[in-house]
């Protein structure tokens, strides 16, 4: 499904002259590598571009081209985005999903929004959305006219690391022929595929994997040993000292598991916030699923957040999911 016309949200972007640019809270893979990729293209063409996250970047992202220049909002760096042109969100599927950047930003002349999460309506001024594409770093190399004119290693670099979180290191559903000839021109760029992949799979602190093993530690299976969930409390975090990056590639390791089609991981987040993330290994959508609780994301992949403790409404939360899901046929 597409929305939006890209024409018009292109020539948005090449008629402002300062633009901010922003991704979701706790931010991603897709998000930082593909803001990083638009505003080097963008700087290139003579714009002011910053950009500017309400949570610091993961270190795991550290190494990216240009990383260092990403700005905290409420930062001494962050301060000052009043008047600026033009603000693009990239893959936020709404607009409590930039946090406090909002705030900063509600000055900004224009507001757009470019996305490959199912939602129904676009920001103030406008949206490109394709949920058929893979990830942002996938939509800018489509999105952008005559891309090749402006790549570089460091912009394939980051264009190229926006697809493979996205896809599970090209292991996901969403891996299209597309996304796979997408990596090939990228790679003639000069981009170093081995490194890409140790510098974000093999560059962890060991933090994650006391973290790890406190997930396996409480990893639960329903009766038909078809659903797996975790329930995480804050207590687990300081416990092993981990940070919110440490949650990074936990989820894909309990997609190991034999005969399971849904996956349930519900972590704290502060004392009134849990986190709840859903991937399916099967027919289960958790687009659907998400919705519930007031978000969304992908079919095989989707998230929500939801007041109140993980200990008080984490085993509800698993019950309702398990019974909608056995009622639409899923499991």
């Amino acid at each position: 499904m597409k929305i939006g016309n890209k024409s018009s949200i292109w020539k948005l972007i090449t008629a402002s002259k300062s633009l901010v640019l922003t991704t979701h809270v706790r931010p991603d893979g897709d998000g930082i590598a593909s803001e990083l990729a638009l505003a080097q293209i963008l700087r290139d063409m003579g714009k002011k571009v910053r950009i500017v996250n309400q949570d610091i970047t993961p270190e795991i992202y550290t190494w990216l081209p240009g990383a260092g220049g990403i700005e905290v909002v409420g930062t001494r760096a962050g301060k000052s985005l009043r008047g600026v042109d033009l603000a693009v969100l990239l893959d936020c599927s709404s607009m409590d999903r930039i946090g406090k950047v909002h705030d900063a930003l509600e000055n900004a002349k224009r507001v757009i929004s470019i996305d490959h999460h199912e939602v129904l309506d676009c920001y103030r001024d406008g949206c490109y959305i394709d949920t058929g594409a893979s990830s942002i770093g996938e939509m800018i190399y489509y999105f952008i006219p005559a891309i090749r004119r402006y790549l570089t290693r460091d912009i394939a670099t980051c264009i190229y690391v926006s697809i493979m979180t996205d896809t599970g290191s090209f292991a996901y559903s969403n891996t299209t022929a597309r996304v796979f000839r997408v990596a090939s021109r990228l790679l003639d760029y000069g981009v170093n595929s081995d490194e890409a992949f140790r510098m974000t799979y093999y560059n962890k602190r060991v933090n994650h994997f006391r973290l790890l093993a406190r997930v396996l530690e409480l990893l639960k299976t329903d009766k038909s040993r078809k659903v797996a969930y975790v329930l995480l409390p804050t207590s687990v975090y300081r416990e092993t000292g981990a940070l919110e990056e440490d949650n990074e590639g936990i989820l894909e390791v309990l997609r190991g598991m034999k005969e399971i089609e849904l996956i349930i991981f519900l972590r704290q987040l502060d004392r009134y916030q849990v986190k709840g993330s859903l991937r399916s290994l099967g027919s289960v959508n958790c687009n659907h699923l998400s919705k519930l609780f007031g978000g969304g994301g992908h079919f095989k992949a989707s998230g929500f957040v939801v007041e109140g403790d993980v200990n008080k409404i984490g085993t509800s939360i698993v019950r309702t999911i398990i019974d909608q899901s056995k009622e639409m046929g899923w499991i």
